[in-house]
């Protein structure tokens, strides 16, 4: 059992012993290791990390790996050194492999998300806790914890050997729900044991890894993916210049959580990242792990062919899940022709090393929805600019200063209602030219890769009297004066309960959720009256 000594009532020092597994339930904990070593779902550290473990993903895993363990007088002078007083109880100080102490951190900022998903932290399973405070929970065992299958060590082991001898660009492929995030996120902390940093690209835009859906990225990652893909997303709205825990190098919005209605722009913008990709690994050594998207049947196969023709992956890591829904074999679907023209297809010259990987499905199903969790991230965007006092002021800017992009179907003189109460992509590039439509807003058809996306904003009003916008955004004012261009996205304002803080015009008669003119989700679970009626 773990060591505990308790130094007040919100944090303490743990000793972990050797060869004993233990699982996290935690939110917002900073985990300082003083001693020895940690693995943190499969991970080594010996860093200081800021961790969440809440009830949407499986619970993290740590142990002390295969370091040995601590020898007691290293281990006396460790407790001393941190002004740290063991008591008068003994304390076995045998088998210790490592020492940390845990503390209450604000970095991620969960209490939003945790006062709109009450389910999101609970106290389940605490009599069972080895150590338990108010925001972290300790427990033996590996129950309910991320669990690594022995097959994967094999094939990342493969190319953790070959990222070391050149280049080493890593297609990380599989159906929705094999296992696919999970493979991406070990697969860039093994690479980051051996490297010091990894180029990570997503092009999952319904399941971002670090970013709010909807957006294709190219990030520099520096530290271990461990934390739920929610609470990676406010380093997105980090000033780009500055070194932060996964630098965005590049980003470009696509404003949907899938390609299948814009296969043609999702390439063209996808390419130009991998373009990017391969200019930073020609300068540096850093591997790449690109995450497919979970479309995998259809025109998912035609778009996995044309991104891999692109990528010419050295190792293809394919997950496989012994249902249809698996791809072809992956030299089939580099053959497969793609769903560009003719005179942009490429012929395949490559041969990459693939790996057929068994997924790992659970069996209990997600404890929360695609939908749900697009929500979080979201709402974990845009959390800096709620307060306790409500939203904070928005940015005023006026129409002459900025474009907007509008789905081709939108008439002139709708585009204002459009906008309004909407998200909006903040575009920076070169400033187009744009005509005024009729109610004076200049309107763009369509955008391109030269315009890189700096993050996300709410259109909170548009005064077409004085022709300006309002919009909240957690983009610094310094960062939107590189902004010439909003992009209507069909993303849904996120939804914050009345109880959890006052917000503008709404009142107690008003909708629980605020959709903005996003596309309506089909719900296939549900039947008109006429198909129940003939079912019945």
């Amino acid at each position: 059992m773990a060591g505990v000594i308790s130094i007040s009532k919100s944090s303490c020092v743990i000793l972990l012993r050797t060869g004993t597994h233990y699982n996290i339930a935690c939110f917002d904990t900073a985990l300082s290791v003083l001693a020895g070593r940690v693995s943190i779902n499969g991970y080594p550290s010996s860093d200081s990390l800021t961790l969440c473990s809440l009830n949407s993903h499986s619970r993290m895993s740590v142990n002390t790996g295969n370091s040995p363990s601590l020898r007691e007088p290293d281990l006396e002078k460790c407790l001393s050194d941190n002004g740290i007083v063991r008591g008068d109880g003994e304390l076995d100080l045998s088998d210790v492999g490592a020492v940390v102490l845990v503390a209450p951190s604000k970095t991620l900022s969960t209490d939003l998300l945790r006062s709109t998903y009450k389910r999101l932290w609970d106290a389940q399973d605490t009599d069972e806790a080895v150590v338990k405070l108010d925001f972290f929970q300790l427990r033996r065992g590996l129950l309910g914890a991320v669990a690594i299958p022995g097959e994967w060590s094999s094939p990342v082991r493969t190319l953790l050997a070959a990222s070391s001898d050149g280049v080493c660009r890593v297609a990380v492929c599989g159906p929705q729900n094999s296992g696919k995030s999970t493979l991406a996120r070990f697969t860039v902390n093994s690479l980051l044991s051996e490297h010091g940093s990894v180029l990570f690209l997503e092009s999952d835009i319904g399941q971002s890894e670090l970013t709010p859906p909807g957006l294709v990225t190219l990030s520099v990652v520096r530290q271990p993916l461990v934390n739920p893909p929610y609470c990676n997303t406010p380093h997105f709205v980090k000033d780009l210049g500055e070194s932060t825990k996964h630098l965005t190098s590049l980003s470009h919005c696509i404003g949907v959580v899938s390609p299948s209605q814009v296969m043609k722009e999702y390439l063209d913008k996808l390419f130009d990242l991998i373009d990017t990709a391969h200019q930073l690994m020609n300068s540096s050594s850093a591997p790449l792990v690109v995450n497919f998207m979970g479309w995998t049947k259809g025109f998912g196969v035609g778009l996995h062919a044309d991104i891999l023709r692109k990528l010419e992956p050295t190792h293809v890591l394919n997950l496989q899940t012994n249902s249809p829904k698996d791809l072809p074999p992956i030299l089939e679907v580099i053959q497969t022709p793609g769903i560009l023209g003719c005179e942009e297809q490429s012929t395949p010259t490559f041969t990459p090393h693939i790996s057929d990987i068994s997924g790992h499905v659970s069996e209990k199903g997600p404890s929360f929805q695609a939908f749900e969790l697009r929500h979080m991230a979201l709402l974990s965007y845009f959390a800096p600019i709620y307060s306790s006092g409500g939203i904070e002021a928005p940015y005023k800017i006026s129409w002459q200063h900025v474009s907007v992009i509008v789905p081709e179907d939108i008439e002139g003189d709708l585009v204002s209602y459009t906008l309004n109460c909407s998200v909006v992509a903040l575009l920076s590039g070169p400033p187009p030219s744009s005509q005024p439509n009729q109610e004076g807003i200049l309107v763009m058809r369509e955008d391109f890769p030269s315009m890189r996306c700096l993050g996300l904003g709410i259109v909170r009003a548009v005064d077409v009297t004085e022709k300006v916008f309002y919009i909240n955004t957690p983009v610094s004012g310094q960062a939107l004066e590189q902004v010439y261009i909003f992009k209507h996205t069909s993303l849904p304002v996120p939804h914050v309960p009345s109880g959890s803080l006052p917000m503008p015009y709404v009142s107690n008669l008003a909708a629980t959720e605020i959709l903005g003119t996003g596309s309506r989700s089909q719900r296939a679970n549900l039947k008109r009256r006429y198909q129940a009626v003939s079912q019945g």
